[in-house]
């Protein structure tokens, strides 16, 4: 109780309205990035005496969530007091100021020496100049004839030549010097005057009040949540020549602008979703009622109330080239993070140091890989497109997350798609590229239409017939399962009638996927095998009706 009546009257008598001239050194060890946030850890070392101490971290995040600051600190005492504030400057660092201020005027002082040069070379020019003027004039002219030799005048002519070029290349050299030392001086400049900051000008910090039991030195660690950072994952699936099984990679794009640059740090990458304005949900009464009027706006003495309540697909797989296995050198490969399952979510640290800059750029990293088994089929709806595509199908776990999947085929880029968040066991297809070897053909083969008993009296309704042929061929030297998807109409009237439906051979399953008259076939083509598949049925429908979808 005496600690904390003192604490409070040292308040009180103005020890916190001061700034600490030099704040204490510290440097970020360990960031964990969420999707849209990460937790920042940052640690520091300082000496402290018996009693209160009253210690500034500076910090320089753009956006940083004042409730989230947390402290440890390695020492014998008790903390007061931990909080995040943004404090006036009163005074500038004077020291900086000095040495910034002694440094702009060695540059004035250099600048000065090398437009002296500068002015020396022009006067050497001008008597050079002055010179060759001369050496024009008539009297210069008649001495050359009567005294001079040829020989001299090629000499003067080369001193000339040699001199004025000389001239020119210094001059071109101290003028690059100038524009690079005035472009030191205005950096300097800038420097100095951010730091010549009007009364009003303040600076980010950490707060932390620790009541010491005796001099030492304490190890201090902060935490806290910034923004203006994110990552996304997205995938590598390379499908090897077998088809016996997927190797999916995972990599995160990291994007980070929080304005502090993380360097040297431990990373982690978290896929938990941070509770921020989340509430546990509630179900309400299902309430049953009659449509009411609404209830229009009334107004009341010129105030108005209202009433109201709380994957491009590649179309080839390309020719794949080989390389002699022996001669190759060994492949390097990815260095992975270390995956570690928490109670919500997984995370996954990354082994090596990493410095990533507060600026607009991508870092991408590669978090884990993983060997899928699947099931590999060809997938054709030949009603839709003349393509058949190769299929992987397998089983999601609770790693994957929504994100862009690049498809490779032994290492040859065929095309890329989105892969989407599903459950934990739940089946996913992944298209790994059209096939020109496995055809399947969709054309009609009748449609017969009766207007009329024996081609005399007129119907009241059209009898139309209808037959369709598919056709699945494999080119392959091996056989191949072919999945092929095709429909039959559904009437929405009772003006539409479907009879004498017929398929040959029958579906693997009807009603596909909940979509009424989508129907599936399953086919096992052997090497260089075709086989068909034929849809018949009769439409009855009144004449003179249009009738959509056919």
């Amino acid at each position: 109780m005496k600690k904390l009546l003192s604490f409070i009257c040292i308040f009180f008598l103005g020890v916190f309205s001061s700034f600490a001239e030099d704040l204490i050194p510290s440097r970020i060890k360990e960031v964990t990035l969420f999707a849209n946030q990460a937790e920042v850890k940052r640690v520091a070392e300082v000496k402290v005496k018996k009693g209160l101490n009253e210690l500034f971290l500076g910090l320089n995040p753009f956006n940083l969530d004042r409730d989230s600051v947390t402290t440890k600190i390695q020492g014998e005492g008790q903390i007061y007091s931990v909080q995040f504030k943004e404090i006036f400057l009163k005074e500038a660092p004077q020291k900086k100021i000095s040495e910034l201020e002694k440094k702009i005027e060695e540059l004035r002082t250099e600048i000065a020496s090398l437009f002296n040069q500068r002015n020396i070379l022009n006067k050497e020019e001008s008597f050079l100049d002055s010179f060759v003027d001369f050496s024009k004039t008539q009297i210069p002219v008649d001495l050359k004839t009567a005294f001079i030799k040829v020989n001299d005048l090629e000499t003067i002519r080369r001193f000339l030549g040699e001199n004025l070029r000389e001239i020119t290349r210094q001059r071109e050299k101290l003028q690059k010097e100038i524009k690079e030392t005035e472009k030191r001086m205005k950096i300097l400049e800038k420097e100095l005057a951010s730091i010549k900051v009007p009364f009003n000008k303040t600076r980010k910090v950490i707060e932390i009040v620790f009541d010491s039991k005796k001099d030492q030195l304490i190890k201090i660690e902060i935490g806290y949540i910034v923004y203006n950072c994110r990552w996304q994952p997205f995938y590598k699936a390379d499908v090897p020549l077998n088809l016996e099984e997927v190797n999916l990679t995972m990599f995160s794009k990291i994007v980070q602008k929080t304005g502090e640059d993380w360097k040297n740090i431990d990373l982690s990458i978290s896929n938990v979703i941070p509770l921020r304005g989340v509430g546990i949900p509630y179900l309400n009464s299902w309430v049953l009622d009659v449509s009411r009027p609404r209830h229009k706006k009334r107004e009341a003495k010129g105030v108005l109330f209202s009433l109201g309540k709380s994957g491009e697909i590649a179309e080839g797989l390309g020719d794949y080239l080989s390389m002699d296995e022996e001669s190759a050198p060994p492949e390097a490969n990815f260095v992975y993070a270390r995956g570690k399952e928490l109670p919500l979510s997984f995370e996954y640290e990354l082994p090596q140091k990493l410095t990533i800059v507060s600026k607009e750029k991508e870092t991408t990293l590669p978090l884990f890989s993983k060997k899928l088994k699947g099931e590999f089929f060809y997938y054709a709806v030949p009603k839709i497109s003349p393509l058949t595509f190769l299929v992987c199908k397998t089983i999601s776990d609770k790693e994957l997350l929504s994100g862009l999947l690049n498809v490779y085929f032994d290492n040859y880029f065929v095309g890329k798609t989105y892969l989407r968040e599903k459950q934990p066991g739940e089946d996913f297809n992944f298209n790994l590229g059209a096939d020109r070897e496995v055809k399947i053909k969709r054309e009609k083969i009748k449609d017969k239409v009766d207007e009329t008993f024996f081609a005399k009296i007129e119907r009241k309704k059209i009898i139309r017939n209808l037959s369709f042929k598919i056709t699945a061929e494999n080119l392959k030297n091996k056989a191949v399962k072919v999945k092929i998807l095709d429909n039959i109409p559904v009437p929405r009237t009772d003006k539409i009638v479907v009879k004498n439906l017929a398929l040959n051979p029958q579906p693997v399953k009807r009603n596909y996927q909940d979509k009424e008259g989508v129907n599936l076939w399953e086919l096992n083509l052997g090497p260089k095998e075709k086989k068909e598949i034929t849809i018949e049925f009769t439409l009855i429908y009144t004449k003179g009706i249009p009738i959509y979808g056919l």
